[in-house]
């Protein structure tokens, strides 16, 4: 990362010194000079830098002057960071009238001279190594032609051997299908391939090329390997040569061009585009829009490792080519590192082999070439020494995988190369947060402004995804909405970011011992502990920028204290210190000396209560993180100074007592997840909500807390500002002190009148609210002022009896409505007002104006409305037919009536609303979970399925998962209308202590059920009849169901479970002895009996059960010995026996006649011992 990044830092150097020189004149007098000299030096270094960086790995010499110069730049931008520091500091002086020695006249003369020496003795030392920039012949390189930089390509080609081609037959089937397919709506369709260098994207085009029925499909096939340099006039010359097999050098664009149409327009072709780099979308478009002229069905295939380019290219989908399965990683290295292209006799070779495949991640390149490698090592010794190197030869060949993969960093722009490079900080496979890596990439410098986009974060966001899209990153996780939030580096790909980032980032272990004098980077591969001092070889490394630990555990809260001051006193250049769940008690005084740091993060140490004031010095900190830092209990008074912080994540900091006064001053702040209002007293400056108006940078997430505290509601709440905060995603509000039941505090409703947020607005959580009602902006007006909302949260509102209007927000996903204990009725209108006429025939779904009834809503949750009566306060009917409705004990029947319905909603939770017995329809949940509700909601919903209309004849055929718990007055499973449910995989019933039975009728549609749940069922007493029709059943739990004897269970009604895999019973007293049908049920692993007080014997035929892996007998005092067949379960290798006392006398295990059936079995635990 050396090089990459010294064109970066030069150019940081560069900014440094514009802004300098635009200080007032007394400030930098005497230095300007010096200045403008330092700035000719870097600028003419920067020129040759991206050739230099070329020649570095091909020149000794050059590797050891780019050495030099990165230390002297460092020392550079070291030296420009402390001057700024100065201009910080003095203008924070001016700011706020402080006259002092350290900023009068003649201090500053005083310090302007020094500076001026120090900036002086630098350039000489540049200047002295720029001077022999010349022996080595350098160009000078704007950083815009990187992109063209041509690097030495083996050109691809159309043909590849069958034979050669292992594991890629289901992935060629795939891309068979889309060529063969022409039901397109245009003539040409693209069809990218996407995957990481060595893949085999090309040889899965060859594949598809080569195919006959492509052969006969298309009149023309065309192959390209494009590559990087994309070129318009260049590749319709290779189009042509590839049809027509002649040459086209000397004809201008204009004659390609018209050759080319000539050719294929009208003619269904395929073309085959490989290896392409190009992301810039005009170039492409150029391209294809003398293409598109092809006859209907033509296919253009297009391999690239950049997502980016396929976006760009594809009009379909890309094809993600994923690594090869283990099975077929090992098929292909037997064929080409072994003789005779098969598996040796030699076990142990094998074994070795089969432990490098497992490195090569699938990678069909990089098993060749290991396998390459191997072909002539024939001694374990060999084989074991490339295994434990970790394959480090396979990284020194020019020819090798990574040399692949560097080809894609070399195509890179410089500002992207170290941003990668960067990545080798944290170890192979780990989880890397997306904002927190941009913040780290801000805090070291990589990212500068451009014109245009001055939000740094922005900009990052941008670096991120380009790589992203550039295939250099892997295994993204998104939130519920879409977004990117943390991705991880193939091993190969952070193999490549090491080798590129040199001695510049070291990863060590807590010895240190691999790290050079000239590090900068430096993260730790273990946890850090107070057994932990700081190796010499690390304090030796004095100029390290960055010091990381993610190692360190997130869930576990460490408590043993590290020696927080030597790291702190060691390293006073770092710019990233990061000491997150280090067991911290007090941060040292001395972090106010680290005036270069960027980023601090001392986050999850948990007893930490105070920050020392000399925190507030850092100056150029930008990222504070304290968050689960629970004991905290409040941030400096002077906060205020810390005029370049954009992140204070105070998240879960529930100790905070308020916010200082003057942190409204830090109108960059872009983070501040967790702002609490403080009680008014003399003792402690606090901030108020008014602290809150000129942030208007905010964005992420805001919770404001302790709103019981505020006391100037109308005002302070005016002046927070929340309109203007349009970059917020999400908002919480937060009341925590617990509610008097006699009192209503009217106020909270005049105080989020004035929280009003900005309609930018996507999630908003209100908890402890103690109105009855909300605001007017909220009952009438929230789907105008919010429109983008798409997740809502009411929790712990006790007094609230009205509630706003939700049903007409337009993007609503998420609706939870908890412990809302006093409120009737969702809406206070009647069902006729959510309804009209006409919603592509369903006169259902339209809301109040012919808005539609919740047109995204996707999750809908109740928990705790334990005096909610129903939706509406005029109840509605429940349609049984396809004309009408059915009448409702709560009113009439009335011709042709309909009740609204989601027409999105996919998962209902309802807990704890024993009232609740009508809701609007739900056709097409997949997931419903009812807690504590009455029968009938149940019921309602197979009353519908039965009477299933024209509008939904398939009412919950989507319905996959169902919980049903603490429904006392269910007696048995509908039998009628759950027909439909075809598609359910998981049912769960629970403490249903009425349910007496699950009959046939209900039980038979579950052909797809593979989850099934009891439990708690005390007046259960039938079954398993129905069980017959569960097919696909795989894990079945029956406990606690006291009346249930399965033992008298037909035979046929259990013997068709032929994909049981688990089988949990237990508490079932009247259980003497297993179900015979068990016997034929010979796919069963795993068998689990507890508490069953009456079963004395197990049946002779559990020997036909040969798939048992485990077994377990828990409690069951009567049960006095084992069949002689459990000796023939050779597939056994678990058995545990728990408080069976019969069975073996206490000390004599061994010598217990049952212990002969049970010996072979290779691990037995008897009452918790092995």
């Amino acid at each position: 990362m050396a090089e990459a990044g010294l064109f970066n830092i030069a150019d940081g150097i560069l900014g440094k010194i514009g802004n300098l020189a635009l200080q007032e004149i007394g400030l930098v007098w005497g230095v300007k000079e010096q200045l403008e000299k330092l700035k000719n030096t870097v600028s003419t270094i920067k020129a040759v830098l991206l050739d230099a960086e070329d020649q570095h790995a091909k020149s000794h010499e050059v590797r050891d002057w780019l050495g030099k110069l990165k230390d002297a730049v460092y020392d550079a931008d070291d030296l420009l960071d402390d001057f700024s520091t100065y201009v910080l500091k003095r203008q924070q002086g001016k700011r706020g009238k402080q006259v002092s020695y350290l900023f009068s006249k003649v201090s500053q003369v005083t310090y302007n001279l020094k500076i001026s020496h120090q900036i002086e003795a630098i350039r000489e030392k540049l200047d002295a190594i720029a001077a022999d920039k010349i022996k080595y012949h350098f160009t000078d390189r704007s950083p815009i032609s990187i992109a063209l930089v041509k690097v030495e390509r083996k050109q691809t080609h159309s043909f590849v051997r069958k034979e050669d081609v292992v594991g890629r037959q289901g992935d060629k089937d795939a891309i068979m299908k889309r060529l063969l397919e022409s039901n397109g709506v245009d003539n040409v369709s693209v069809i990218p391939i996407v995957g990481i260098g060595g893949q085999g994207k090309t040889t899965l085009a060859q594949l598809a090329y080569n195919d006959e029925r492509t052969v006969k499909h298309f009149e023309l096939r065309m192959w390209v390997c494009v590559s990087y340099v994309f070129d318009v006039k260049m590749i319709v010359g290779k189009i042509l040569e590839s049809a027509t097999s002649s040459k086209y050098e000397s004809l201008e664009m204009d004659s390609l061009q018209t050759h080319l149409r000539k050719r294929i327009d009208g003619r269904k072709y395929l073309l085959v585009l490989d290896d392409m780099w190009n992301d810039s979308r005009e170039r492409w478009l150029n391209l294809a829009d003398l293409l598109m002229n092809g006859a209907r069905g033509s296919k253009i295939i297009v391999t690239t490792r950049a997502q980016l380019v396929a976006s760009i290219t594809g009009t379909s989908q890309p094809y993600l080519l994923e690594g090869l399965p283990e099975d077929m990683s090992w098929s292909l290295f037997e064929k080409v590192a072994f003789k005779e292209s098969k598996e040796p006799n030699d076990s142990r070779l094998v074994a070795i082999g089969k432990d490098i495949v497992k490195k090569c991640a699938g990678n069909p390149l990089v098993i060749r070439t290991i396998g390459g490698i191997l072909y002539t090592k024939d001694t374990e010794t060999e084989w074991l020494s490339l295994k434990e190197r970790q394959l480090s030869m396979v990284t020194q060949n020019e020819d090798d995988v990574l040399s692949v993969l560097k080809l894609s960093y070399e195509q890179l722009p410089s500002y992207l190369k170290q941003c990668f490079a960067y990545c080798s900080m944290f170890p192979k496979d780990y989880e890397i947060n997306k904002q927190m890596l941009i913040s780290l990439w801000i805090a070291e410098g990589f990212i500068q402004p451009l014109q245009g986009i001055q939000c740094l974060e922005e900009l990052g966001d941008q670096y991120f995804m380009d790589l992203l899209r550039r295939s250099f990153f892997q295994d993204v996780e998104y939130d519920e909405w879409g977004n990117v939030i943390s991705c991880k580096l193939h091993d190969l790909m952070h193999d490549l970011a090491q080798l590129i980032a040199g001695s510049d980032c070291s990863m060590v272990d807590l010895d240190c011992e691999n790290i050079s004098e000239r590090t900068r980077h430096v993260s730790l591969s273990a946890e850090l502990d107070s057994s932990w001092k700081i190796p010499t070889t690390l304090l030796n490394a004095n100029k390290i920028r960055t010091f990381l630990l993610p190692m360190q555990p997130i869930h576990r809260v460490v408590l043993d204290k590290v020696d927080h001051e030597a790291i702190i006193s060691s390293f006073r250049l770092m710019r990233v210190l990061d000491l997150h769940n280090t067991g911290l008690h007090i941060l040292p005084r001395s972090i106010g000396k680290l005036k270069h740091l960027r980023y601090l993060d001392l986050s999850k140490n948990e007893v930490i209560r105070k920050l020392p004031s000399s925190i507030t010095e850092l100056l150029n900190l930008q990222t504070l993180k304290i968050y689960s830092c629970k004991r905290l209990e409040q941030l400096p008074r002077k906060l205020s100074n810390m005029i370049s912080l954009k992140h204070l994540e105070t998240g879960q900091c529930t100790g905070l007592t308020h916010m200082p006064s003057g942190i409204g001053q830090l109108t960059s702040l872009q983070t501040l997840t967790r702002f609490v209002v403080g009680m008014s007293s003399f003792e402690m400056a606090s901030g108020g909500l008014r602290e809150l108006k000129d942030l208007n940078e905010l964005r992420g997430e805001l919770m404001i807390a302790k709103l019981e505290n505020l006391r100037n509601v109308a005002a302070e709440c005016k002046e927070a500002n929340l309109k203007e905060k349009q970059h917020l995603e999400v908002l919480t509000l937060d009341w925590s002190r617990e509610v008097n039941n006699h009192v209503s505090f009217e106020e909270d409703e005049a105080l989020l009148e004035g929280l009003q947020p900005h309609s930018n607005l996507q999630e908003f959580h209100i908890y402890g609210y103690r109105a009855e009602r909300f605001p007017k902006w909220m009952s009438f007006d929230m789907a105008l002022l919010l429109p983008n909302l798409l997740e809502i949260t009411i929790w712990n509102c006790i007094k609230c009896i009205h509630l706003p209007l939700f049903s007409q927000l337009p993007k609503l996903k998420v609706l939870r409505l908890e412990v809302i204990t006093a409120v009737e009725y969702i809406e206070d209108g009647s069902a006729e007002s959510s309804s009209s006429l006409s919603f592509k025939g369903n006169p259902m779904n339209r809301g109040r104006e012919g808005k539609e009834f919740f047109p995204c809503l996707e999750e809908l949750v109740f928990f705790d409305l334990r005096n909610l009566k129903g939706w509406w306060r005029e109840a509605p009917p429940v349609t049984n037919d396809n004309h009408g409705a059915a009448a409702s004990p709560q009113r009439p029947l009335q011709k042709k009536e309909s009740m609204p319905s989601f027409p999105c909603l996919s998962k209902l939770k309802i807990g704890i609303c024993a009232n609740l017995t009508h809701m609007p329809l739900h056709p097409f949940l997949e997931e419903l979970e009812l807690k504590n509700t009455p029968a009938r909601l149940l019921q309602q919903s197979a009353m519908v399925a039965a009477g299933a209309n024209l509008v939904y004849p398939l009412y919950l055929s989507k319905l996959k998962v169902m919980h049903i718990d603490g429904i006392i007055d269910l007696v048995s499973f509908p039998e009628k209308g759950i027909h439909h449910l075809t598609s359910l995989q998981h049912l769960s019933i629970e403490n249903c202590p009425d349910l007496v039975c699950l009959t046939e009728e209900g039980l038979k549609s579950l052909t797809s059920l593979r989850f099934f749940n009891i439990r708690c069922c005390e007046m259960l007493k039938s079954l398993f009849k129905g069980f017959k029709h569960l097919t696909a059943l795989e894990e079945l739990e029956i406990k606690e169901c006291r009346e249930l004897d399965l033992s008298k269970d037909l035979e046929e009604n259990v013997m068709e479970l032929q994909c049981l895999r688990t089988l949990r019973i237990g508490d079932m007293p009247k259980l003497s002895s297993l179900p015979d049908g068990l016997q034929h049920v010979t796919t069963l692993k795993d068998l689990q009996i507890s508490s069953c007080s009456n079963l004395k014997t197990l049946p002779e035929w559990i020997g036909n059960l040969i798939s048992l892996q485990r077994f377990e007998v828990l409690d069951c005092p009567q049960l006095a010995s084992f069949p002689q067949t459990l000796y023939s379960l050779i597939a056994l290798e678990y058995l545990e026996i728990t408080s069976c006392s019969k069975l073996f006398d206490t000390g004599q295990i061994k010598k217990c006649k049952n212990w002969s059936m049970i010996a072979h079995i290779p691990e037995i635990f008897i009452d918790g011992e092995k």
